[in-house]
């Protein structure tokens, strides 16, 4: 009788499921960034003669990716969860539409 106790402790302890919680807003976002770089189809946008200069917050789910005089929007989608999943958001990256202003003239 004395043994009840314990096994139902250790009972429950092997029946919880860990679960994770959703990242906090600042590495939510350092996510975001992180593909935002490692993007392939971001990149094949870019020229090849640029690089990535800065990537700017604009508002929530969309960043402007500066590089050299060229600018792409990439918006950040929500991707659903599967059924009963935790944790971090799921996100696709979609880039806009490529903008090379024309370069000023000195």
């Amino acid at each position: 009788m004395k043994r009840l106790p314990t096994t139902l402790a250790i009972g429950f302890l092997f029946a919880a499921i860990p679960a994770t919680a959703a990242l906090p807003p600042k590495y939510q976002r350092l996510a975001e960034l992180k593909a935002i770089l490692e993007s392939s189809e971001v990149q094949a946008l870019l020229p090849d003669d640029q690089q990535v200069d800065r990537i700017e917050y604009v508002r929530p789910d969309l960043y402007r990716v500066s590089a050299g005089t060229c600018f792409l929007p990439v918006a950040i989608v929500k991707r659903p969860a599967p059924a009963g999943m935790v944790g971090p958001r799921h996100f696709d990256v979609i880039p806009g539409e490529l903008d090379c202003p024309a370069e000023a003239t000195e």
